[in-house]
């Protein structure tokens, strides 16, 4: 397949800061059409996919007409309740599917979607974006495949910053969007096959957690995940303790920080792992500046959907592995029936 040709479901921010800035970079792909609900917000995507690439690009909030523009690849950037709807209807058009996470609201529709793909031999791709972005990619090479002990993921979550306009109706609210990262890394880094030990949160007055803390074991390790949606700020941490080293991950600053065995823990150890520390941070905190500066830091979109849109020309894998992708949909699943919370019905 010498082009590519690709049509994105959605048009709002992720699609038009990260799907489109991701399929343009790559040298094969061709942004053919774009859909979404709001015919408005369909134009003024197209548009900025047509100025850097010259040709028209039509726009309609006609999910038929959309799919009928012949898509190799469909880039799925809606609100997580229509996911598996774009998604079924895509593979069905003949079309390879990227889809946001959420993947699907619930596991039984991550399942229909996932057998699809593969009646239909078409890739499905689930963006678990974090884990192709420069910090992963460092703390994976410095972990050299040593196995994680324990890890640990602090995610504070600030409703000041920039929020999608739907979460509050999703079950679990901010938590049921936003979760998927912390778990897919946590997947990433204990081994596979996550499980769930124990949860508990508190809740805020429409019952929507404000604090949810999360016990999970892996195949190789165990590990917690605290998240917190009620924060005066917005940070998300992963800190992995393997025999030698602990690898420090700021995902929003996509920053890496490694740490060596620091000895008796004498003043002149702990001088030295805080040099580490500061050093570490501040030179990854230049190196990402320069990357957002120069418009080139996207939090791994542009590694991962170059290597969907390399594997559909190529007839590789997924990057994603389907089963990761589902392991995280029933985890949630999960998670919401321990906290209490109602797990939506598919359809």
């Amino acid at each position: 397949m010498d082009r590519i040709r690709v049509g994105i479901a959605g048009a709002g921010w992720v699609a038009g800061a990260r799907h489109l800035p991701s399929y343009l970079k790559h040298p094969s792909v061709d942004v053919v059409a774009v859909y979404d609900r709001s015919i408005e917000r369909a134009q003024a995507l197209a548009h900025r996919a047509q100025e850097a690439r010259k040709p028209p690009v039509p726009a309609t909030d006609s999910l038929t007409d959309f799919l009928a523009t012949e898509l190799d690849i469909v880039s799925v950037a809606t609100s997580p309740w229509s996911h598996a709807e774009i998604t079924l209807a895509a593979i069905s058009a003949g079309s390879h599917v990227f889809t946001e996470k959420p993947m699907a609201m619930n596991s039984a529709e991550a399942r229909e979607m996932a057998r699809a793909a593969e009646a239909a031999e078409r890739l499905l791709c689930v963006s678990h974006n974090f884990l192709h972005s420069t910090s992963l990619a460092a703390a994976d090479q410095a972990l050299a495949g040593a196995p994680v002990d324990y890890a640990i993921g602090l995610q504070l979550s600030a409703d000041t910053r920039r929020l999608p306009t739907w979460y509050a109706g999703l079950p679990g609210g901010l938590m049921f969007d936003e979760a998927p990262h912390m778990l897919y890394t946590m997947n990433h880094y204990l081994g596979g096959d996550l499980q769930l030990d124990h949860a508990r949160g508190t809740f805020d007055e429409e019952g929507h957690p404000r604090t949810v803390e999360l016990l999970l074991r892996g195949a190789a390790g165990q590990g917690q995940v605290t998240m917190v949606f009620c924060a005066p700020v917005s940070e998300w941490h992963v800190m992995l303790s393997s025999a030698r080293r602990v690898v420090a991950l700021d995902l929003f600053r996509d920053i890496k920080v490694e740490l060596r065995p620091d000895g008796a823990h004498g003043p002149l150890d702990i001088a030295r792992s805080s040099a580490a520390l500061l050093s570490g941070h501040v030179a990854g905190f230049a190196k990402a500046g320069a990357r957002f500066a120069a418009r080139r830091q996207h939090w791994g979109h542009d590694v991962l959907i170059g290597s969907f849109v390399d594997a559909v020309r190529g007839s590789g894998s997924s990057p994603v592995p389907t089963q990761d992708a589902l392991g995280v949909v029933a985890l949630t699943d999960q998670v919401l029936t321990a906290l209490g919370l109602s797990v939506p019905a598919q359809g």
